[in-house]
């Protein structure tokens, strides 16, 4: 599939043949434009694969944020769990100190 980039380079190589055809641009002219040419049809290549390593590098970062988060969640419901059982140990601790000291006030 040709892009437009590819379609205008082949266009200006033809017109730049054409030209030569006609005695009005020269070799070196000619030779500049299909080096030209190489050197755009390279770069457009490269930034396909370009484009192709930065999707699936965007990917990568979206599975390795939802898998953060999840993570983060998780430690969230493991710190809310740990508050949670640390209220009821000191409810707990609170309530056998007043039966410690009701029994203390038993044998006085």
């Amino acid at each position: 599939m040709s892009t437009f980039l590819e379609y205008n380079q082949l266009n200006r190589i033809r017109l730049a043949a054409e030209r030569m055809a006609d005695g009005t641009i020269s070799v070196e002219d000619y030779n500049a434009v299909v080096r030209q040419n190489g050197a755009l049809q390279q770069e457009v290549m490269q930034l396909r694969e370009d484009v192709e390593h930065w999707k699936s590098e965007t990917e990568k970062f979206k599975k390795d944020r939802d898998k953060f988060y999840d993570l983060a969640v998780a430690w969230e419901k493991y710190c809310k769990s740990r508050e949670l059982k640390a209220k009821n140990a000191t409810d707990r601790v609170a309530e056998l100190e007043r039966e410690l000291a009701a029994l203390k006030g038993r044998r006085a």
